[in-house]
């Protein structure tokens, strides 16, 4: 049952009780039967994507989980030193379960896992996700206020606790968000977390949409000494990060009730919010804090100090242990954690703190409660060569934006270092000198915003060039290895669409975003397949290069550019200058690869449909726009891409939200909308099956009311569905789904997913 927003806000305890109603058991689904079978894994990519945290399991030696913004929780194998994806079997329409706002453990159980997941502060849902085998199975649970995996606030936490002297009660803390508001504060469950009620005596938020909330929980175990076994903990401790909290400096607080009553900790640092808390076996309650900024990212933490509570001596007394001195710091501390069989051995690590823009973050570790401090970075070596791509072009070494910390409760030498990029893994943390390796073998959480899969010319046969999120783009020599380097000259921080040259595949264009330079480049060029670049001469009329799409001939003369901030221009001498031609602006854009004079565009919002048939110097509106969102000849709007397949001069594929369309006469006419497919978020070709002579078709969409990624060998005639629903990977059916065939290898096709995954067959 999907609760509404209003009926939960104004009905808290009735919400409860439908949400024990809607449980729904998640288990791993068959394979389909028939069709071909298809083999699935990523791209190996290395690196890339924020990790906000990790948690250890106190009872289990190796059993570590990792929360991602985006893409989804980890188990840890320690046999392998790998990690497990436990979101795969996420439906399509469920997709924003893969932002993982926080976990949690049962102390008592290792066999018991639970998340809560949800996108953004913006967006209503939110989902209690439980397992009784490590992740491997889920039961759901939606939940009645908005989460923010995704936002500024992932650094906190964590904030869903499960009670470690009775497990079936779980406490967790909502984010600040103006929606569902009057659900915002400290819920709490009795049974597992298959009911939830809020805590009435929690002290309200402001929500008004300033920091993130509730901070943590934490649980002081050792404070049921003399009640009876089976009682719920008796002293509970919450925090909360918001302006309003930071002025008055009530920014913790304490149950000693087991969460009936809450009262204010008095003590705390004033215009400072909480980031993490926890309770080390030497009594103290460790929190790591920042002044409060309305933007709480990386780039803007300061002012950052360490504190420890005297949890044991009934007085609560606050001791600052900021490491070189209490005195503020222009960065924020951010990640810790305590080790819970060392007394007083604890470890921060750093956010925000950057060296003439270069970030320069670290770990602190102390064996004496803080009283001193050993700064990791200044005696680490940092090994890159699991994602080599990802050394930074000045040769400075860097954990990056840090996130979280962990320490291996087994092993004092173990350690991990999360980031927004990278785990970080030490073997030897108690030396004098540690040497620090990527430790995120499968994890995958680059986001691919283009993909190409360019046909082969006598200098290479590249499989894969991705432009990426964040850090420009890569070209994978091979799926199974991370780049050595990735896209440069110029350096960009998005790579919004890429195209290459249909009958000069040594012919590569790109155009993005570039946020990292003063001097901005938006577009560029490769002449050996994307090995190595040079910018565009000229950026045209673009001013930031926002939503970029690019086309080039077929021949590689022409160059197509569409902005999302500008008119669409032409260029005819690599990018070094630019002319508007009449298509709409952000219009979608496509090159007819077997016919080196056409281009083709679609703009979205009114459904018109453009061409030209001399490398852009005319166009022609080729149908009528009705007086609402469709076309005279039978293309709707608000279609989510245009492509064209390899050698088929004038064929044009549209898809749609409401299908798959194509034409076969250069965009004129009408459009046959293909039966089955309900609806089409992305359409890619590769190389045709064995005596086919139309290219393999890939499908991201809806046929016959089935999600997923289908295959075609016969021009779209029949379907057969290539992924399962128990390997989903999340992302699916996504708006303007990037996928596309391999040219060169039957059956293989690429996908922007969980990372790039890559699917394989050979039937």
């Amino acid at each position: 049952m999907k609760l509404s927003a209003s009926s939960i806000a104004s009905r808290t305890m009735l919400a409860a009780a439908l949400l024990a109603a809607s449980a729904i058991t998640v288990l791993p689904a068959q394979a389909q039967a028939t069709g071909p079978t298809y083999s699935w894994k990523n791209v190996k990519v290395g690196g890339g994507g924020f990790v906000p945290g990790m948690i250890a399991h106190p009872l289990q030696r190796g059993l570590f989980y990792a929360k991602t913004d985006v893409l989804g929780a980890y188990r840890y194998n320690a046999a392998t030193s790998a990690w497990i994806p436990l979101n795969d079997w996420t439906p399509p329409e469920k997709a924003y379960l893969y932002g993982i706002d926080t976990i949690a453990i049962d102390p008592s159980n290792e066999q018991k896992f639970y998340m809560i997941a949800g996108g953004t502060f913006n967006d209503p849902n939110a989902m209690f996700l439980s397992s009784q085998d490590q992740g491997r199975t889920f039961k759901q649970m939606p939940l009645p206020f908005s989460t923010g995996a995704n936002s500024e606030a992932r650094h906190m936490g964590e904030r869903l606790q499960v009670d470690p002297n009775l497990g079936n009660v779980l406490y967790y803390g909502t984010a600040n968000s103006p929606v569902n508001a009057s659900n915002n504060g400290l819920w709490k469950s009795t049974n597992g977390g298959d009911t939830w009620n809020k805590v009435p005596s929690f002290p309200a938020l402001s929500n008004d949409g300033s920091g993130g909330g509730v901070a943590f929980v934490v649980f002081h175990k050792g404070s049921n000494w003399n009640q009876p076994a089976g009682s719920p903990t008796s002293i509970i401790y919450a925090a909360v990060n918001t302006k309003a909290a930071a002025e008055s400096g009530a920014t913790l607080f304490k149950s000693s009730d087991a969460g009936a009553t809450w009262n204010r900790v008095w003590g705390a640092p004033n215009g400072m919010v909480p980031q993490r808390g926890l309770i080390g076996p030497d009594g103290y309650l460790y929190l790591t804090f920042n002044k409060f900024d309305p933007q709480l990212s990386a780039q803007h933490m300061r002012d950052g100090q360490v504190w420890k509570v005297n949890i044991l001596s009934g007085g609560d007394e606050w001791t600052n242990i900021t490491p070189l001195g209490n005195s503020p710091k222009s960065y924020a501390f951010v990640g810790l954690s305590v080790d819970p069989n060392r007394p007083q051995t604890v470890v921060v690590n750093t956010s925000g703190w950057y060296d003439v823009g270069v970030p320069i973050e670290t770990m602190y570790r102390s064996t004496d409660g803080g009283a001193t401090w050993t700064d990791i970075r200044a005696n680490a070596t940092l090994d890159l060569s699991a994602a080599p791509w990802s050394a930074r072009s000045d040769g400075h070494l860097t954990f990056g934006n840090s996130g979280g910390s962990l320490l291996d409760p087994f092993d004092p030498d173990h350690a991990f270092l999360t980031s927004g990029g990278a785990i970080w893994e030490t073997r030897n943390l108690t030396q004098p000198q540690t040497n620090w390796a990527y430790g995120q073998d499968g994890v995958e959480e680059a986001v691919a915003l283009s993909l190409i899969s360019p046909t082969p010319n006598e200098w290479n046969a590249y499989p894969l060039i991705s432009g990426q999120g964040d850090f420009c783009g890569l070209t994978h020599t091979n799926v199974n290895t991370a780049p050595a380097t990735k896209f440069t000259n110029q350096t960009c921080k998005n790579t919004e669409s890429l195209d290459y040259a249909k009958k000069n595949s040594k012919i590569v264009v790109r155009v993005g975003t570039d946020d990292w330079t003063d001097t901005k480049h938006f577009g560029a060029i490769s002449w050996n397949g994307g090995y190595s670049w040079n910018p565009f001469g000229n950026n045209g009329p673009s001013a930031n290069g926002e939503g970029g799409r690019v086309a080039i001939s077929g021949d590689g003369t022409t160059i197509l550019w569409s902005a999302k901030d500008a008119p669409t221009v032409i260029s005819s001498n690599a990018g070094a200058s630019w002319t508007e031609v009449p298509v709409p602006q952000e219009a979608m854009i496509v090159a007819d690869g077997d016919d080196v004079d056409t281009f083709y565009a679609f703009d979205m919002p009114k459904g018109a449909f453009y061409a030209s048939y001399d490398k852009g110097a005319t166009w022609t509106l080729l149908n009528k726009v009705n007086g609402g969102p469709g076309l005279e000849n039978g293309l709707p709007a608000w279609g989510d891409a245009i492509s064209v397949p390899l050698g088929k001069k004038g064929e044009i594929w549209a898809s749609m939200a409401n299908g798959l369309y194509r034409n076969t006469n250069r965009g004129q006419g009408a459009w046959t909308k293909m039966p089955a497919v309900e609806s089409a978020k992305g359409l890619g070709f590769g190389m045709a099956a064995p005596g086919a002579s139309y290219p393999a078709m890939y499908l991201d969409g809806s046929i016959n009311g089935v999600i997923g990624v289908y295959r075609s060998t016969d021009t779209g005639a029949t379907w057969v569905r290539i992924d399962s629903p128990q390997g989903q990977y999340g992302h699916a059916n996504n708006d303007r789904s990037k996928i596309t065939g391999d040219p060169k290898t039957f059956g293989t096709v690429y996908i922007n997913k969980r990372g790039i995954m890559v699917g394989t067959s050979s039937n």
